[in-house]
């Protein structure tokens, strides 16, 4: 993939969603603040990867709207501050084991049955499952992970980074189809393998 900043790729997103799905645009939340972010970070006890504190100065994720607000594919609303403390927060306390050792000294990309403390949520499908940011110190840290209810995290990151997840993103919607309408070329499928598609009443949903 084409190295992009994360502006420059949230900047095609929004340009895209402006113009081809404005119901879901509309759910975009405006930027989250300094304060509360430094707030967050304080509650949550580690400093976020630059790219969730730029992605968060972007746009604090948004409205939790499972028919508008999927942004992120295949189904998930992109996360303000106050949403991903509350999910965090439900995440550990829902661990049936304390964090351990091992646990602590997890590195990035390492699979988790149970929550980690440092992964940072980024987008919910609104039944458990997370899109998250992989916070763990290594090579891999401020990769995208799917993290799920049941079966936690196993294999590898779905995005290298927020910026990667982003750009991706961005390539899908430049060549997403209006639904309903036969297009010549294929759009292109991000890494999870999903296609946008804009919908009559302006809202983006991903096929997959």
């Amino acid at each position: 993939m084409t190295t992009t900043t994360l502006t420059d790729a949230w900047a095609r997103v929004r340009t895209a969603l402006d113009a081809h799905a404005p119901a879901t645009a509309r759910t975009v939340r405006p930027p989250a603040t300094m304060n509360d972010l430094s707030e967050a970070q304080s509650l949550m006890g580690q400093t976020f990867p630059d790219a969730v504190r730029e992605q968060l100065l972007l746009f604090d994720g948004a409205e939790p709207n499972p028919i508008t607000g999927v942004v992120l594919p295949p189904l998930y609303i992109p996360l303000g501050l106050q949403r991903m403390q509350m999910l965090w927060q439900q995440k550990l306390a829902a661990r049936q084991h304390s964090v351990d050792g091992a646990t602590a000294t997890a590195r990035a990309g390492d699979a988790c049955q149970e929550f980690h403390p440092l992964l940072v949520p980024i987008g919910d499908d609104t039944t458990g499952d997370l899109l998250v940011v992989d916070n763990r110190p290594g090579e891999l840290r401020g990769s995208v992970l799917t993290w799920g209810k049941a079966d936690g995290y196993f294999g590898a990151p779905t995005w290298p980074s927020v910026a990667d997840m982003w750009a991706d993103v961005a390539c899908a919607l430049e060549t997403g189809v209006t639904q309903g309408i036969e297009c010549d070329s294929d759009p292109l499928l991000t890494l999870n393998g999903c296609a946008a598609v804009f919908t009559a009443d302006g809202y983006l949903e991903w096929e997959f």
